[in-house]
């Protein structure tokens, strides 16, 4: 009996030892869910610019194309090239970006994300 009681109360401190590492930890800010912004390059042309982007969001740039196509910017912050079926994501950064595939020049478009 002695035995018995002295494990409980073992087993019982234990738990009450253990308890602060299991409690749900304080609430704090949460950082604001970032938008997915889809840019489809098919038929030899950027698909209709995202609207509402902010510097943050997440851009996924996909090629439902035959032909390999890059999203170049005419400034150089981003040089991407997407082979036929590839989806890259990059994250936005604020301004407005002209950009154009380096195989292709006629396809052009103009990213803006404040």
């Amino acid at each position: 009996m002695f035995r018995s009681t002295l494990l409980f109360l073992g087993l019982l401190s234990l738990g009450v030892a253990a308890a602060p590492a299991f409690a749900a930890a304080p609430a704090t800010a949460t950082a604001q869910a970032k938008t997915v912004h889809v840019i489809v390059l098919d038929k030899m042309m950027f698909g209709p610019m995202p609207t509402g982007v902010r510097a943050g969001d997440v851009i996924e740039w996909v090629n439902h194309d035959i032909f390999e196509h890059s999203a170049t910017a005419r400034d150089g912050s981003f040089d991407i090239d997407l082979k036929p079926g590839a989806t890259v994501r990059t994250t936005a950064k604020a301004g407005s970006f002209a950009f154009f595939c380096k195989f292709h020049p006629g396809m052009t478009g103009t990213l803006v994300a404040k």
